[in-house]
């Protein structure tokens, strides 16, 4: 995406990938209990109570793997969202989420693209 992502999660690793080498994207992390570099564009953070703030003006990738996400974002791009809904598991509920200001829905148990871009104009 192009954009911004704001958030917080409970516990686990949030994985910030800029597309381009040469230009930096804005990326604060607060609460990590460990960062590592993966390569010279990625970087993996983790840790308990994390909140971060990812922004650029060109395509960046933002990966969450954790319980318990709070989580905006805002710009252009694609995203998908995967729950951890397992019946078999006795997991029926695992969160829920909404797009563009529809209604809230059942985070899918399967993974789910969406767009995220600009609501159409209103009137």
């Amino acid at each position: 995406m192009k954009g911004g992502v704001i958030g917080r999660f409970a516990r686990g690793k949030v994985t910030v990938t800029d597309a381009v080498e040469d230009e930096a994207s804005t990326v604060v992390v607060r609460g990590q209990e460990r960062s590592r570099d993966l390569n010279d564009r990625t970087t993996v953070y983790t840790g308990s109570n994390i909140r971060f703030r990812v922004s650029a003006d060109k395509r960046i990738v933002v990966k969450i793997d954790a319980v318990k996400i709070n989580l905006s974002a805002v710009g252009r791009g694609d995203g998908w969202l995967n729950g951890r809904g397992d019946t078999a598991q006795g997991i029926y509920f695992d969160g829920s989420y909404s797009l563009n200001g529809d209604a809230y829905k059942s985070l899918p148990d399967e993974r789910f693209r969406f767009d995220l871009a600009a609501p159409p104009p209103s009137g």
